[in-house]
């Protein structure tokens, strides 16, 4: 199959099967991974009951980057795409997504983030809600911010060079932007299609975990002290979004783009200092 898709359950039952359904209806040719982090809502018994599925069964909940790892492992697509359980998807979007890797270097791809806390739509609407209020005059952009890992692609060849999550972080949070990071400095971009959204109900279940929200900013800030001037994330985002409606106007682009040219100028003096040493 071409695409494997990962994703995490822990509990909320009712969203896990609208998920499913979603996913089965708008995506082709596929393999299904799904890691339970430890459901004692019936999750487990409904999983155990779909055909063709993948299952990790976990008896306590790993959180986001132990349980994508674990799914990852069990991947054999060339794409592969780490989606929400609590999300709903949009006709085509993989293809969307797929046509973007087929023009850029990138490393992860998200289609456009559709959430109740920032939009006026809902489950029943969100389709004709993308069609007819977001018109984007490019089909797709470099956005470190509205790459979200709620619904995100990348590649194989992508994850060879990178890795795979970073396990520190606990349960949930910063995890996704450390990735987008290691990929800007290894050359990659990062990208979000507006030819396609995705439905986000908005933290169904990291709102009910110990999310260790403080120590995961510590750890990402520590990694990396440009991060702020680069990225609002978490609680941070909510809030300019309540604050302002234009939020899409803050400069976060253009300092990704100021920061994939020092990212460069570094990479070729670093090539110069090496060759001055050979020579």
């Amino acid at each position: 199959m071409k695409l494997s898709v990962i994703t995490l359950t822990y509990n909320k039952l009712e969203y896990t099967k609208k998920f499913i359904e979603s996913l089965y209806k708008y995506t082709k040719d596929f393999e299904l991974i799904i890691v339970d982090n430890g459901s004692t809502d019936g999750t487990v018994e409904y999983l155990k009951s779909l055909k063709d599925v993948k299952l990790i069964l976990n008896n306590e909940n790993k959180g986001f980057s132990a349980g994508n790892n674990q799914g990852t492992e069990l991947a054999e697509g060339e794409y592969i795409g780490f989606l929400n359980n609590d999300i709903l998807l949009y006709p085509e979007w993989f293809e969307a997504c797929e046509d973007v890797f087929k023009i850029e270097k990138a490393a992860f791809i998200s289609p456009r983030h559709i959430n109740p806390h920032y939009d006026t739509t809902d489950e029943k609407s969100y389709i004709n809600y993308f069609k007819n209020n977001f018109k984007y005059a490019q089909k797709y952009e470099k956005s470190f911010d509205e790459c979200v890992f709620s619904c995100v692609i990348t590649k194989r060849t992508v994850l060879n060079n990178l890795g795979l999550f970073d396990e520190n972080y606990t349960q949930a949070f910063f995890e996704d932007n450390d990735f987008k990071y290691r990929a800007i400095e290894a050359g990659y971009g990062v990208f979000v299609t507006n030819e396609a959204c995705f439905f986000h109900f908005g933290s169904v279940t990291s709102k009910t975990l110990n999310q260790n929200l403080e120590a995961n900013r510590k750890y990402y800030y520590s990694k990396y002290p440009f991060a702020e001037y680069l990225s609002i994330s978490g609680s941070e985002k909510y809030q300019l979004q309540r604050m302002a409606k234009q939020f899409r106007v803050f400069p976060l682009n253009k300092m990704y783009e100021i920061y994939l040219i020092c990212i460069k100028i570094k990479n070729r003096l670093n090539k110069i200092i090496t060759e001055g040493k050979k020579s």
